[in-house]
């Protein structure tokens, strides 16, 4: 599968938060972060495809500002790609802030939920009818498991990472919406955003 439909699904996943599709499966935060919580936040998200990328670190970042949150995207000053290191440093520093939040598709699995049909009764006649009735219903998804970390641009640490799962759904803006909806709450209640 591409990394670009693998950042998708898993953005989408990330978003449909809000409609209980996304859901938090692990969780880390480093005990030893002085803090303070941070007020102005740089928004990557890693993808190959400069249209995901920019649909998601934007709507990302208006979550974040409807939130009371400073936060840029950074598309805007870097270029995707390993060469964005020292872009991302001159924007993080020239924007003030202070984290950086990451996103990636961690994996994308596909799977196959079996509806067993209904019970078939009445001899050979209302068997042969409830024979039909009774096919199993298969339905085929995939599920997106994204990682979401938080650096600490001043000690060039990682202060806080989570591993979401949703089923992927095709519109990045709503899932994006939702991801940012359940974990913007969970980094202000951790004390990783003001």
């Amino acid at each position: 599968m591409k990394p670009v439909r693998l950042f998708l699904i898993a953005a989408s996943l990330v978003l449909a938060a809000c409609a209980t599709n996304v859901s938090i499966t692990n969780q880390w935060k480093d005990p030893s972060w002085p803090g303070p919580p941070a007020s102005n936040v740089v928004v990557v998200g890693i993808s190959r495809s400069d249209t995901i990328r920019h649909v998601f670190e934007d709507t990302f970042s208006q979550q974040l500002q409807a939130a009371g949150i400073q936060a840029a995207p950074s598309y805007t000053q870097i270029p995707p790609g390993n060469a964005g290191a020292v872009g991302l440093r001159d924007l993080v520093k020239a924007s003030g802030a202070t984290a950086v939040l990451v996103t990636r598709v961690e994996r994308v699995e596909q799977k196959i939920s079996v509806s067993p049909g209904g019970p078939m009764y009445g001899g050979f006649y209302g068997w042969y009818g409830g024979a039909w009735a009774a096919t199993p219903d298969v339905t085929q998804y995939d599920v997106v498991t994204l990682e979401t970390s938080v650096w600490d641009p001043r000690s060039e640490k990682l202060v806080w990472t989570v591993t979401t799962q949703a089923v992927a759904r095709k519109n990045i803006p709503k899932a994006t919406m939702e991801l940012a909806q359940t974990l913007i709450p969970k980094l202000k209640a951790d004390g990783i955003l003001r």
